[in-house]
This record gives structure tokens, C-alpha cells and sequence, in this order.
């Protein structure tokens, strides 16, 4: 009876040793694809440390960074901060320098301010766009810039009030009663027709004058050489046709100059030959070809000579009027 019982008692217990053996065996499986998963792991922060060091090569970061802002105005880099190679602004020319000249305060802000667009990285606050300006400015400009520097104003941390500042002191361009008196006023004076409309075209935007006004003013203004040469044109309908041609003509006659003062001989006179004449008056010589241009050369010849830019006075190409060397001979020789 004893041994069966054991039997039995051994049969009831077995049941119990296959239960652990199986957790075991799942607690293997976990164990093996714990490891598994730590290598993967492992594997992944390799490459992120690999990336990261590439990433760094390409991409270099300066390792001091943009300091506070002294008493005295900082110099054009000391503001600008780190920017990588991946998001490089372009090169922008530094304007010119502001000396305080009241009529070109406002062209020195717009210069200013494409900077600022171009570079807007660079350029990110108030303060370093004030620095960047305050570096530009000298004589009494730099003197009242530094100065508002120097005493932190309120203004020193706002760029639209520090320029509207700046405005109200420096700003003072010419315009109204001032351009117009100036326009009646100028003259071209030695200067090219070219250099001369720059000036004239900057007081004609703040006079307030009409197209037909301005065109008069310009003539008047010109030199008398290039007012003969366009008095054989037809006239012009507006102030750019008639500074365009001006100029076209202007460059043409300085062309011809030059020309003529590289020449290694002086030019020879040609020989006036004698003849018999009778009295006369003294004025009543015969008519010299541009007189004749004037009254017997037909509409069709006149404009022929317009188009090839022939003389009207000889209808020789390659010269103008005021350049023509057949009409300085014969004054020469009148002399």
C-alpha cells in the first residue's frame, strides 16, 4: 500500500516541476531579446555620435559669444553674430559714411536699411542695428551719435525711434521754394551733361515742378555748346528725351576733343586763295553752310543728317556742330 501510495503522491507532484521550468525558459526568451535589443540600441547611438560629429565639421559655431554692449559705440563686427556656412547671408558694400549733411540723411538711411534686409541674421535687434549705424557716422553725425551712446538714452534700444531722432536732426533735404531757386540758379558749368542731370534731377524731385518747366530749366542750364547742337534737333517732348540727347551729344563733342589734343601736328589752315572782289559790306558775305543748312536743305536732308550723326554744317559724319573743323577753319581765317 506504501508504494502506491508513493506512486500517487509522485504522480501529484510532478505537475508542479514542469511549471517552473517553463517560466524559465520564457525568462530565457525575455533575457535573449533584451540583449538583442541592447545592441540595436547600442548600434543607433554609434551612428547618431557619427552624424553628430559630421554635422560639426560641416557646420562650425564659434565658441565666444556676442558680448553686452559697452559705453562706446561698438565697432561694425563686434554685433554681428555667428551665422553658420549653411545659412550665409550675401555680401552687402558698407554705405558711405554720414557726416551730418542735411541733404543726403535720408539716402544714407535707405542705404542703411538694404543692409539690414539683405542681412537680417546679422542684424536681428534694435541695438545691433544702432551700433551698425553709429559706426558709420562721423564729424558732427558721430559726435551726437556717440554721445547718445555714451548716455544709453531710451533711444539706444529702439532702431525706428533712434532714426526718427536722427530725422529730426540731420534730415533737412531741399525742397519747395529752396529746390525751385535752385533750379533757376544752377548751372553745367565745366561739369559732363551726364554729371550735371544727376544734381539737376535730384532738385527737380523736390520742386514740384511740371515736365514742361523742367525741360525749359534744363536747357537753360546747359552749356552753349551743347544748346547749338540741339537747337539743329527737333525738340524734345519730355525732360528725359531732352537730357538723353543732351547727353549723346555731350559725349560726342568731349569724344572730338580728345581726338583733336591727341594729335601730334597742329592742324594746318588750308590756303585762302586770292581773288579779285568787289567792294562790299561788311556783313554781306556769302552765306556759310550752315546758313545754307538753315534755309535751303530740305526736311528730308536735315533729318538724313540727324540719323547718321552728320554735321549740319558740312554733312560730315563723325563730328557735331560746335566740333566741325570746316567751320573753325573758316572763322580762323575771318579772323
Amino acid at each position: 500500500m506504501n508504494s502506491a501510495g508513493n506512486e500517487v503522491d509522485a504522480e501529484a507532484a510532478a505537475p508542479e516541476l514542469t511549471i517552473p521550468q517553463a517560466i524559465v525558459n520564457q525568462v530565457g526568451q525575455h533575457e535573449s531579446l533584451i540583449r538583442s535589443l541592447i545592441e540595436s540600441n547600442n548600434a543607433l547611438l554609434k551612428q547618431v555620435s557619427l552624424l553628430t560629429s559630421k554635422f560639426s565639421q560641416l557646420s562650425p559655431q564659434a565658441a565666444q559669444p556676442v558680448g553686452t554692449a559697452d559705453s562706446s559705440p561698438p565697432s561694425v563686427t563686434a554685433v554681428n553674430p555667428v551665422i553658420s556656412q549653411s545659412t550665409r547671408e550675401p555680401n552687402v558694400p558698407v554705405p558711405e559714411r554720414f557726416s551730418g549733411d542735411g541733404g543726403s540723411c535720408q539716402a544714407f538711411l535707405t542705404q542703411v536699411s538694404l543692409v539690414f534686409d539683405l542681412q537680417p541674421l546679422s542684424y536681428s535687434t534694435d541695438r545691433a542695428k544702432i551700433a551698425f549705424l553709429v559706426s558709420l557716422l562721423t564729424g558732427a553725425a558721430r559726435e551726437w551719435g556717440t554721445a547718445v551712446w555714451d548716455r544709453q538714452e531710451a533711444i539706444c534700444n529702439s532702431y525706428t525711434a533712434f532714426k526718427d531722432e536722427m530725422k529730426k536732426i540731420f534730415d533737412h533735404p531741399i525742397q519747395g521754394r529752396d529746390a525751385s531757386h535752385r533750379l533757376l540758379n544752377i548751372r553745367q558749368g565745366n561739369r559732363s551733361v551726364a554729371e550735371f542731370s544727376v544734381e539737376f534731377r535730384a532738385l527737380a524731385a523736390g520742386s514740384g515742378w511740371n515736365d514742361e518747366s523742367l525741360q525749359v530749366a534744363f536747357y537753360a542750364a546747359l552749356h552753349d555748346s551743347i544748346k547749338d547742337e540741339l537747337a539743329t534737333w527737333d525738340e524734345t517732348t519730355s525732360l528725359d528725351e531732352t537730357i538723353a540727347l543732351a547727353t549723346r551729344i555731350d559725349t560726342r563733342i568731349r569724344e572730338r576733343r580728345r581726338e583733336r589734343s591727341q594729335r601730334t601736328d597742329p592742324p594746318r589752315l588750308r590756303p585762302v586763295p586770292s581773288q579779285v572782289v568787289s567792294p562790299s559790306p561788311p556783313h554781306s558775305s556769302d552765306p556759310e553752310p550752315m546758313q545754307l543748312g538753315r534755309t535751303q536743305l530740305s526736311a528730308k536732308e536735315r533729318k538724313h543728317r540727324r540719323d547718321t550723326n552728320a554735321c549740319m554744317y558740312c554733312g560730315k559724319p563723325g563730328h557735331f556742330l560746335a566740333a566741325c573743323p570746316l567751320r573753325q577753319e573758316k572763322e580762323t581765317a575771318h579772323q
